[in-house]
């Protein structure tokens, strides 16, 4: 695959990822507006995404503390994060893509932590969260690949 289908992969990952923090924005909101609201991913009982995003844990990663300007949804700072990367997708300089690289490692780790509290904490299970913790798997594997094509490039 050429650097050009990279690029296409990535952003097309990356649209899908806006798309899902999207929808699990509207979740979030729809279940705080509305008591009782029943999302399209509330499966059963352990596996509610409505409950899952209406937690704690679902705003700031449940570490800044409430009233901060850094409290706001999860999902929100996913948006912003696809939206870097189709942004930086758009430059095919090695520095450039080693940026990506460490922020698709940063969203790898903060999936494994909020798969943790998903698990263990939250003993639960939601379609749309896991969804984007694939996504971003994908995007860290076609950076990865981006990197290693402009590396080669390069020689």
């Amino acid at each position: 695959m050429k650097a050009r289908g990279v690029n296409r992969a990535i952003i097309a990952t990356a649209v899908v990822g806006v798309l899902v923090s999207t929808y699990a924005l509207y979740v979030e909101m729809a279940a705080e507006a509305r008591p009782g609201y029943k999302a399209l991913c509330d499966i059963s009982e352990h596996a509610s995404c409505s409950r899952v995003l209406t937690s704690k844990y679902a705003k700031g990663l449940g570490l800044v503390s409430k009233n901060s300007q850094l409290e706001i949804p999860n999902c929100v700072y996913g948006i912003i994060f696809y939206c870097i990367i189709i942004f930086l997708t758009s430059f095919d300089v090695v520095s450039i893509v080693r940026l990506q690289l460490l922020l698709s490692l940063a969203s790898l780790g903060t999936c494994v932590y909020l798969a943790y509290l998903l698990i263990f904490v939250l003993r639960d299970f939601c379609v749309v969260c896991v969804s984007t913790y694939f996504v971003n798997a994908i995007i860290a594997y076609y950076i990865n690949k981006k990197h290693k094509l402009l590396l080669n490039k390069d020689k």
